[in-house]
Formats: C-alpha cells, sequence, structure tokens
C-alpha cells in the first residue's frame, strides 16, 4: 500500500527529499535517544550509590548512637548503688529521697554529660516506686501504668536485653518533653538473686534522630526512618512521624534484596533508596524525584531535540537544492519527451550539462533528430509508393479497359444507335480524363461516385443490356473524401469474376452510409459467388481469397497503406447466393484530418 500509493507516485525531487530526511533524521535520532537512554541510566546509578553512601553514613552514625545508649544502659545495669536503691524499704520515703539526690547527681547527669554528642533521656522506674528521670520531677509514672503497654511482654523475654521502641508510652512524652521519640528498654537484675527489681528506658528524641540526616538532604529530597514493626519513628514530613508504613502500596518492596526502587507518589516519578540497621532492626528510606535527577538529562534532551530540527531544516534546505538541481532538467526531460510522443519531431530538450543528465539530454537531441531524418524518408516513400501504386492501378485500367472498352465500341457501331455509341465515347473519355488527371488522390465521394457511374455506363453497353446497376448512397456523405479508384475495382470484380461467369442478367447494388464515424460501402452482386473455403475462416481477418483479383488485392493494399491496418475489405457471402463486398475507411474533409487519427 506505502509502495502504491506513495513511491511510485511522487516525484524524483520528493524522494530524494524524503531520502535525505530519513538518513538524516533516523541517524540522529536513534543516536540521540540511545545517549540519552545511557546518560539517564548512568545518572540513575550515579545517584543510586550516592544515595547508598549516605544512607550508610547516617546508619552508621545511627549504630553509634545504639552502641552508645547500650553502653549507658549496661552502666546503669551493673551499678551497684542503684541496685540498693531500687531494693530500698518503700516505707523509708526520706532515705530513699535522699540517696536518689545522690544518684542523680553522681550518676545520670554525669553519664549523660560523658557523651555529648547524645541527646537522651534516662528514665528508670523501680518496682519498689522509685522513680528516677533526668530532667523530669512531676507526678509519678508507675510501674503498673507501664505493664498495661503492649511491648512490655517482649521486654520480659529478654529478660535483661535491649527492646527498641517507638513511642512506648504517652506517660512518658513528659520526661522527653516531645510528642514522638525512641526508647531503648531494659529490665533491671538483682545479681544477687537475679530478681527483676525495675525498669529502665533510655529515650531519644525524635528531633535528635532528624538532626542525624537533616544536613545530606537535597532540595527536594525528603527522608524517613521506620522501625521492624512499620512504624514510621523519624520524618522529613512531620506529619507522617507516628504513622505505619505498612499502610503504604509500596512497603512490601522493602523486603527486596536490592536496595532501591522506582514508584509514582501522587503523580511524581520517585527514587526510593533504603537501608536496614542491624542493631535495631529500623530501615532508613530516602525519596529523590526523578525529575531532580533528570533536570540536566531533560535539558540535553531539549538540546538534543533543538539540534535535532536544526540539522534536519538544513538537510531539508541542502536536499531541496540538490533534488531541485536533479529534478527540474529531468522533469524538461520529461516534458520534452511527452511532446515527442505526441507527435512533436521538433521538440529539442535545452538540458545542458556536462553531467549524466545532460549527456542524457544530449543523446536524447540526437535521437530525435535521427528520428526525424528517418520519419521524413519514410514518409517519402510512403508518398512515392502511393505514387506507385495508382500509377500500376492507372495503367491496369487504361490498357485492359481501354482496349475491352474500344473493341466493345466497335462491335456497338454495326448494332446500336449512334446516341448510344455517344454516350459511351462520352463517359470514357470522362472517366479517362478523371482517372489520368495530375490532382490529388483524395476526391470527393460525389467525384469517385460519378466516375463510377460513368464505369458502369460503358460496361452495361458492353454487356448489352444484361447488367442492372442501383445506386443506395446517403446524400449526406457525398462531401465526404475517400480514395481516387477505390470503388471502381469493386464494381469490376463484380462484374468479370460474378456476373460474366453467370451467363445471363446479373444485378450490382451499391450502398454507403456514414457509421460511428466511419464511411460505409457495399458491392453486392448476385453473380456465381466465391468458393467459400476461399474465404477465410475467422471474419475479423478480413482476408481476401487467393484467387479474388488483383483489382481487390490492390484496393486493399491501397486502404491500409492510407487509412491504416485496421481497414481493408471484408467478404461476405450472402445465404441467397452471390457475393457482398464491404469497405470501411475514416470519416475526413481534409487530409490533415486524416493524418491526425
Amino acid at each position: 500500500m506505502w509502495n502504491k500509493m506513495f513511491i511510485q507516485k511522487s516525484s524524483v525531487q520528493q524522494k530524494m527529499l524524503i531520502a535525505f530526511a530519513c538518513l538524516v533524521l533516523f541517524p540522529l535520532g536513534l543516536f540521540s535517544y540511545i545517549s540519552l537512554a545511557i546518560t539517564k541510566q548512568t545518572i540513575e546509578e550515579q545517584v543510586v550509590a550516592e544515595k547508598s553512601k549516605s544512607l550508610r553514613s547516617i546508619s552508621q552514625k545511627l549504630e553509634i548512637m545504639a552502641s552508645d545508649l547500650t553502653a549507658i544502659s549496661n552502666i546503669y545495669f551493673s551499678n551497684e548503688d542503684l541496685r540498693v536503691l531500687l531494693l530500698s524499704n518503700p516505707g523509708d520515703q526520706a532515705y530513699q529521697e535522699r540517696v536518689k539526690k545522690q544518684f542523680l547527681t553522681k550518676m545520670i547527669v554525669s553519664y549523660r554529660y560523658a557523651y555529648t554528642w547524645l541527646d537522651y533521656y534516662t528514665s528508670i522506674i523501680g518496682f519498689n516506686g522509685i522513680e528516677l528521670h533526668t530532667f523530669y520531677d512531676g507526678p509519678k509514672i508507675g510501674v503498673d501504668a507501664l505493664k498495661k503497654e503492649p511491648w512490655y511482654p517482649e521486654v520480659l523475654r529478654l529478660d535483661g536485653g535491649v527492646l527498641w521502641y517507638s513511642d512506648p508510652s504517652v506517660k512518658m512524652r513528659a520526661t522527653v518533653n516531645e510528642d514522638h521519640y525512641i526508647s531503648a528498654m531494659r529490665l533491671i537484675k538483682d545479681f544477687e538473686n537475679n530478681t527483676t527489681i525495675g525498669l529502665m528506658l533510655i529515650n531519644i528524641g525524635e528531633s535528635f534522630l532528624y538532626k542525624q540526616y537533616e544536613d545530606v538532604l537535597q532540595e527536594q529530597e525528603s527522608m524517613l526512618i521506620f522501625d521492624n514493626q512499620g512504624k514510621i519513628v523519624s520524618a522529613t514530613d512531620k506529619a507522617k512521624v507516628g504513622g505505619n508504613i505498612g499502610t503504604y502500596p509500596y512497603y512490601e518492596r522493602f523486603s527486596d534484596q536490592g536496595e532501591h526502587f522506582k514508584i509514582k507518589i501522587d503523580g511524581t516519578d520517585m527514587l526510593v533508596t533504603h537501608r536496614v540497621m542491624g542493631s535495631t532492626g529500623w530501615t532508613i528510606v530516602c525519596y529523590t524525584p526523578m525529575d531532580m535527577l533528570l533536570k540536566n538529562v531533560d535539558k540535553m534532551k531539549w538540546l538534543n531535540i533543538f539540534l535535532l530540527g536544526a540539522v534536519l531544516i538544513l538537510s531539508f534546505i541542502v536536499s531541496y537544492i540538490i533534488a531541485r538541481r536533479l529534478s527540474v532538467p529531468i522533469r524538461k526531460l520529461f516534458a520534452s519527451m511527452k511532446k515527442v510522443e505526441m507527435g512533436d519531431l521538433r521538440e529539442r530538450s535545452d538540458v545542458s550539462g556536462n553531467d549524466e543528465i545532460g549527456e542524457l539530454a544530449k543523446r536524447f537531441n540526437q535521437m530525435i533528430t535521427r528520428i526525424e531524418e528517418l520519419h521524413g524518408l519514410v514518409i517519402e516513400e510512403q508518398e512515392m509508393k502511393r505514387k506507385v501504386e495508382l500509377q500500376n492501378l492507372q495503367s491496369q485500367i487504361n490498357t485492359h479497359f481501354l482496349y475491352n472498352t474500344l473493341a466493345s465500341i466497335r462491335s456497338m457501331l454495326v448494332t446500336h444507335p449512334p446516341e448510344m455509341i455517344d454516350s459511351v465515347v462520352v463517359s470514357l473519355v470522362k472517366l479517362l480524363k478523371k482517372s489520368l488527371s495530375a490532382e490529388s488522390e483524395y476526391i470527393t465521394i460525389a467525384e469517385e461516385l460519378d466516375n463510377l457511374k460513368h464505369y458502369v455506363n460503358i460496361q452495361s453497353a458492353r454487356q448489352d443490356g444484361k447488367l442492372s446497376v442501383e445506386f443506395d448512397v446517403d446524400e449526406r456523405i457525398l462531401h465526404y473524401k475517400t480514395l481516387k479508384l477505390l470503388l471502381q475495382p469493386l464494381v469490376e470484380n463484380a462484374i468479370f469474376h460474378g456476373i460474366e461467369p453467370k451467363g445471363e442478367a446479373g444485378f450490382i447494388r451499391i450502398r454507403g452510409w456514414a457509421e460511428h464515424d466511419c464511411i460505409c460501402f457495399t458491392v453486392a452482386d448476385n453473380g456465381v459467388g466465391f468458393d467459400a473455403g476461399l474465404v477465410s475462416a475467422d471474419p475479423a481477418e478480413n482476408a481476401l481469397p487467393a484467387s479474388g483479383g488483383l483489382g481487390l488485392a490492390n484496393v486493399k493494399h491501397r486502404m491500409q497503406l492510407h487509412f491504416g491496418t485496421e481497414c481493408g475489405i471484408e467478404i461476405v457471402i450472402p445465404p441467397d447466393g452471390g457475393t457482398m463486398v464491404m469497405v470501411r475507411w475514416p470519416m475526413f474533409m481534409r487530409v490533415e484530418e486524416l493524418k491526425r487519427q
């Protein structure tokens, strides 16, 4: 379909323009696409490597934080003064208050400032009712309230091991002075009998966690940290803190083997990198918008599109100039060929040049010159052949016909009245005058019929009244032209080969009419007729019989020479006997009309 609708019907210039465009557009477009794809992939790989490095650095800081907090809890866990305080009599309030103040001053505060980079809060709640808080001196929280929290069975199961938990109790918020915090919780044991004497919580506020990663965030990036229960413990967007990431549709992808993936969040393509901490089980997640990563790639894309468009326009201009220089001479040469095809052999191409097209135009002009010369020779040869044919026909008539006619007149001198003899002589004179004249071989049908009537008058006298000839010709065709001596041989053939062998009176009917821009004539006789075997089996061939006589063969040859091979003679054998000969030629009034047909 494409080949038929476009390739075959487009001009050379259009084909060259599109060929140039395809040769430029396809390679450059493919190169630009591949280069942009490689650049995009490279940038993504570099960003993933950079973000993984950043997350590793944050993870290391948080691992150190967790390690230091565990070390601090170990100091408290093994402190003898704390054990004595938590084993003291709950009823000795004065003693407990004095020892608590000493412990706070000596242990908690001094240890806190030993790790100056940490911003943590310690809460120790004994089963004997004592509570120690770093910077809190409000109402007691009570160990019974904490035992009701969902995490407490896990603390018991660890039996002195550290449990990391986010926002373990609303009641503990006052000790941290923040809504969201992380706690490292563990039971305090009596080493002598391994009994549980208290609960220790070392708390880190969400603001401290945020400070550990806020300096690595770039523009439009966001980050969050969630624990092994999916609870968000810290985030750039504070509204997300305390929520559960398990409700997010992409939560399961964090369990994949890779450390990054791409998703669409709120209509924005995001690169998500993540890393899991070993000691706490937390997952650090970084969200990087893809358009931020690929903004330089987008600039390159538009630059490539601009360059591609500029190159395409330039290639169109160059290809148009080249194609025009090639197609214009080709179109001129084609136009010259069309004129020659229409018969104008005077046409010459004005295309010049030293290239193949110029050489082709030169050869074309030489060919047309040679064709014109040959055409002139052919026309001259045809004219000579026509004159020879006419002369042969005239010589045939002048010898045989003149001899027979004079012999008939000689015999008529004895048996016929002078008036009839005079009529035959007059007809003979007029017929010879017309046939021997040097005028054109084309005459009107009226003149041809006038000559034919003179000939019929002579032949009727020779047949001594045994020949009857009838003319049935449409008067509307009389002014059209025909060949001189075209119909006379047909009548002559009917007389000498049809009626005379019959030995009795004969009848000839001559009809003429116009049909489909052609002149048609039939000469029918009731003579002996043709042998059916001598006439071609195929009427379309219109062939003459081998014994049809020199007159019929001459007429056929002259008609094809003047009117074309499609014209000729058709012989029909009527079912009631006799013969009918039909001729047909183009309708014309001037010879110029005949040459255009």
